[in-house]
């Protein structure tokens, strides 16, 4: 079974930052109707984790022991096993009629305990034995109430092994689970201590699994997770969607009594040896590394990856076979692998500098140019000598961190990846530790060296697909000629997410398998999240065909791929280029020890270290630095001798492109284990829409954000003619004109990066009554001002570089001064710049804050009423304010909202200090969210000299509006800005040095 997780809408939350909204409450008893008739004893388990015993330390736990749960409630005991004789339906059925007849007798906790089940019988998987339970007890009673009203279910099991298996049964239907023997472990390896170290981590961990499908409550969790490979009869019991099973191929009834009666014979085995893992086999990473390094040929790799898939294999594209001809006319010189302007259909898969080394990190793009393929950056920034210097083979991406994201960035790349999750670690974010930000890594990011960057679970700008279309053309504005990517993960819908995708405008949809190899990725994610690429590729295949919308948008495939037949598989199945990345990582020697996270690569990857000096000193016993020379010449290598043996294959099935194969099912088949999974899902065909060979008219309309255009044109014919201060000014905006200012932040990015230049000055002003649509401002650069008089809606001045924005009061007919507002996520990941907002912010003000200077000018009308609760509605920022900042500066005038500063590790906030108003130390504190890592201060020297600058700053912006009264009134608070300001900054480093999830 694999977990689901959240995708576009309803996005995932992050667990670490938001801690005060998570619950993993439960309920154990009877619960009433919803009338409050029938109910019955009912108590509240903070933690649906039941001890064994220690009364205290459950109680610690906001929990019960076992004895007490009996003591409490009336329960009846259940243990989930069969005979030999019997047979394993039969067993389940008497199983099921005793937790019917119990519950019709009175029980209102069923215990299903698996400590005897060995004893006289044979175990029933403890999975299965709860939803068996489940299901029964959806038989209505006299009165027409399901019985499972009545009751609850406690597992008591020491089948229970890990977060995953709590999650899974939680969500078929138990209300808490008692893991007998993991707590024993727990507790001979460390006492109490163990146990309470594991409650602690299971209790997070429960929250990091509901964290990814965007739950707050535990109890909101339910079936969220599908099969892979069951015979119906099966998963209809689990009540799950079910993949690659039927009733000829999968994994049924009979099945799993066999698998049971073997675990009963290991049982009285003297010694049973662990499973193997292949997925991680050492061999083929040798294999890969004597292709980079000229030591063997290809085939020598190939082949033994093709010779282990065939021994044992641990994917279902590992038993798709290509079916060749006997013969081809076609020579491999004849064929054709180019897609979109690039020779190879590979791609080299998002790698961020800082989770690689220098020497790494520049020879997977300088590879990929001399190639002609693409090579995707990471969310982490672009070393600035690299920017515009590989734009055809570049592909930035833009994920929930937005590091390094600006104009300049955007435009130095001909593919931009918008990254909502990642295979390997799907409905997570990520961090970088202190010690791994260096002065480099800092310089890339636009950060502070040796300060923590953390990354949201999700983009603070995507909550629903009409969101991800807006960043999609605003990253479109900002860089007309660069494709758009939006990499997903593979989970059930991921059909008709690849079509919703394609109609938001995407270029690309980069489909992210669970294999992927991300080194630092939680090992519960890489195991029990997302599902295989080749489902998504084949899925997303045929949306995308039976829409009409195949030929819109390429798909990509990545998660596990190594090998030009893997390629050549998923091209079939339905892909246009297929990314590696662990591959390349293995070509220039990595030796898959998956301690990415620990900055010790002793191959020197992975890891700041550069010399062997430093590793000495960091404490490593052996290091070999990365070389790049080296490095570029066994990745040319590596991935040319893949496009050779590829072109081999396409030319050995009589094909003269690769691109004439994608889709072509016809040519694979199922090799062998034919009565373990069934793929004729994979084979069926699919046709386009009959509309689509339509001949008619098309209805056309006028582009999206064409007065973003147009202010280009008017400005750059302006320039041209030799004006070097430019005002552009346009009537009262509305909703409807978006992304303002994106398109010329593009442009002039464009010239200083390819040598045309651009000096002048420019201002861009919307009179009042303007109501600017989502993305104004967003990306704006040094020179830049842009002065709105009215409003402004979602995203304004997002990955802002410099220059100025201000959001002012606009002046209504009857002459007062009115919004002046801006909506969710300003700022989001700005740079540089002086940004004003004159009224109120919504929701993730200056989220991700990184360098800008911000001031937030609303006031309060009336002192602070907290004990009304809701603070978020009377408050001038709506919420979540500054989470995430890393560096910049922001000066708040009035109530700043509750969950601030949530993750934030550098720059510094100054909170007005207004006893009279409510606005008090104490004030302040309350609204810092509980995973807030700061301290609230008086202001020091810098302090005063930064709230000096910063309102003076607006007050200056202010005059300039002619709001000379409003000015005057401000001036005041100059005099003594220690009396009137605090300051927000951060108290220690945020995470754990050790670890790095990026």
């Amino acid at each position: 079974f694999k977990e689901t997780v959240a995708v576009v809408t309803n996005p995932a939350i992050d667990r670490e930052r938001e801690i005060e909204h998570f619950s993993t409450r439960t309920l154990l008893g009877r619960r009433p109707l919803p009338d409050g008739l029938g109910g019955g004893r009912v108590e509240e388990l903070l933690l649906p984790i039941v001890l064994e015993e220690d009364q205290g330390l459950a109680e610690a736990f906001g929990t019960l022991t076992l004895a007490e749960v009996k003591e409490r409630f009336q329960t009846h005991t259940l243990v989930p096993q069969f005979t030999v004789e019997e047979g394993l339906l039969l067993g389940l059925r008497r199983l099921e009629e005793e937790a019917v007849r119990a519950v019709e007798e009175g029980a209102e906790v069923l215990i299903l305990s698996d400590r005897e089940a060995f004893q006289g019988g044979v175990w029933i998987d403890i999975g299965l034995a709860v939803a068996a339970v489940n299901r029964a007890l959806m038989k209505r009673d006299a009165e027409g109430v399901a019985l499972r009203r009545r009751t609850s279910i406690l597992v008591h099991s020491g089948g229970v092994r890990n977060l995953h298996d709590i999650a899974f049964l939680l969500g078929l239907g138990a209300e808490a689970v008692a893991p007998w023997l993991l707590e024993e472990k727990a507790r001979a390896l460390e006492g109490r201590k163990g146990v309470a170290n594991a409650l602690e981590a299971l209790r997070k961990g429960l929250e990091k699994v509901i964290s990814t499908m965007g739950i707050h409550e535990l109890r909101g969790y339910g079936k969220i997770f599908s099969a892979l490979g069951l015979k119906p009869e099966l998963a209809d019991y689990f009540g799950t969607r079910n993949f690659l099973g039927s009733e000829t191929g999968g994994y049924g009834f009979l099945e799993l009594e066999r698998t049971l009666l073997e675990r009963e014979g290991f049982l009285r085995a003297e010694k049973v040896l662990p499973a193997k893992d292949f997925r991680f086999n050492p061999r083929i990473y040798k294999a890969a590394q004597e292709v980079a390094s000229g030591q063997a040929p290809y085939s020598h790799f190939q082949e033994k990856v093709r010779s282990l898939e065939r021994e044992s294999p641990v994917a279902a594209r590992q038993l798709l076979e290509v079916r060749f001809p006997e013969r081809s006319e076609v020579s491999p010189e004849e064929v054709d692998l180019s897609v979109g302007g690039h020779s190879l259909p590979f791609l080299i898969s998002a790698m961020s500098f800082g989770s690689q080394g220098e020497a790494s990190f520049r020879a997977y793009v300088e590879a990929a140019k001399r190639l002609n393929m693409l090579c995707i950056n990471g969310e982490g920034g672009e070393i600035p000598d690299m920017l515009g210097k590989y734009t055809h083979w570049r592909g930035q991406q833009v994920a929930s961190g937005r590091f390094g994201v600006h104009a300049y960035m955007l435009n130095s790349a001909s593919v931009i990846e918008i990254k909502i999750g990642q295979g390997a670690k799907p409905g997570e974010g990520g961090h970088l530790p202190g010690k791994k930000v260096s002065a480099k890594v800092a310089a890339a990011r636009n950060a502070v060296p040796g300060v923590d960057l953390i990354s949201p679970s999700n983009n603070h700008d995507l909550y629903s697909i009409e969101d991800l279309a807006q960043l999609i053309e605003e990253l479109k504005t900002v860089n007309p000629k660069a494709l758009v990517s939006v990499k997903v993960p593979v989970i059930p819908g991921i059909g008709t997410i690849a079509v919703g995708i394609a109609k938001a405008g995407a270029d690309v949809i980069t489909l992210s398998g669970f294999e992927g190899g991300t080194g630092a990725a939680r090992l519960h994610a890489l195991k029990y999240a997302g599902l295989p690429v080749e489902l998504g590729v084949r899925r997303a295949h045929r949306a995308l065909v039976r829409a009409g919308l195949r030929d819109k948008v390429e798909i990509w495939a990545d998660g596990g791929l190594k090998t030009a037949y893997d390629v050549l598989r998923m091209v079939l199945l339905g892909a246009d280029r297929v990314g590696m990345a662990t591959m390349a990582m293995v070509a220039i020697g990595c030796t898959i020890c998956r301690g990415c996270q620990l900055d010790t690569c002793h191959v020197g990857i992975t890891t700041q270290i550069e010399t062997v000096e430093e590793a000495l000193a960091h404490g490593l016993k052996r290091f070999v630095p990365q070389d790049l020379d080296r490095a570029v010449e066994h990745l040319t290598r590596f991935f040319e001798a893949k496009g050779e043996a590829l072109r081999e294959l396409v030319a050995a099935l009589g094909a003269r492109s690769l691109r004439e194969l994608r889709g072509r099912v016809d040519l694979l088949y199922q090799r062998d284990h034919l009565e373990e999974l069934d793929l004729s899902y994979f084979f069926l065909p699919v046709e386009e829409p009959e509309w689509l060979k339509d001949t008619s008219a098309h209805v056309l309309r006028k582009p999206l954000n064409q007065l973003t255009r147009t202010i280009t044109e008017v400005v750059m014919g302006a320039y041209g003619e030799g004006s070097r201060k430019l005002v552009f000014q346009e009537g009262p905006v509305n909703s409807t004109d978006r992304a303002l200012g994106a398109h010329l932040a593009g442009e002039i990015a464009r010239r200083r990066l390819y040598g045309k230049g651009f000096d002048a000055e420019v201002e861009l002003r919307f009179d009042a009554g303007s109501v600017a649509g989502n993305g104004l401002a967003a990306f704006n650069l040094e020179g830049m001002k842009v002065v709105v008089e009215g409003g402004a809606q979602d995203g304004v001045a997002k990955s802002a570089f410099g220059g100025t924005v201000a959001i002012l009061k606009g002046r209504n007919p009857y002459g007062a001064y009115v919004d002046g507002s801006v909506g969710k996520s300003f700022a989001y990941g700005a740079i540089g710049g002086l940004l004003i907002v004159e009224g109120v912010a919504d929701s993730r003000f200056c989220i991700r804050l990184s360098g800008a200077d911000v001031i937030l000018g609303g006031e309060p009308e009336r002192p602070l009423r907290d004990e009304l609760g809701n603070l978020a509605a009377r408050a001038q920022a709506k919420g979540f304010a500054f989470e995430y900042m890393t560096r910049g500066r922001a000066l708040v005038l009035g109530d700043p909202g509750p969950w601030i500063c949530s993750g934030m590790t550098g720059g510094r906030v100054y909170l007005r200090h207004w006893p009279e108003m409510g606005l008090t130390e104490e004030a302040m504190r309350r609204r810092l969210a509980k995973g807030a890592k700061v301290a609230v201060k008086p202001l020091d020297l810098r302090g005063i000299e930064d709230v000096r600058e910063l309102l003076s700053a607006y007050i200056r912006v202010l005059k300039e509006a002619k709001r000379e009264e409003k000015a005057a009134r401000l001036e005041k608070l100059l005099l003594d800005p220690a009396q009137h300001f605090r300051m927000v900054e951060p108290v220690s480093q945020q995470v754990e040095q050790g670890v790095s999830t990026e």
